[in-house]
């Protein structure tokens, strides 16, 4: 199971069951669509680092997911 902790968002934290390694865009957007969370940006950060999309997500990470917010 790999963890996706949205902040900002009511769901909070989702454990989602994966097969093996999963680009973390992938993963995410199944994870979202299950748990109803509409997927605008956001920025992912997996042990204080930022992971992109084309990363790889697998059993045991803990990912925390912050929407992409702007301003001036």
């Amino acid at each position: 199971m790999v963890i996706f902790n949205f902040k900002l968002v009511e769901k909070g934290t989702v454990q989602f069951p994966l097969a093996g390694p999963e680009s973390l865009a992938a993963a995410l957007e199944q994870c979202a669509a299950g748990e109803g969370i509409t997927l605008g940006g956001y920025i992912a950060v997996r042990q204080g680092r930022v992971v992109t999309a084309d990363e790889l997500v697998d059993d045991g990470d803990e990912i925390e997911i912050f929407p992409a917010i702007s301003g001036g």
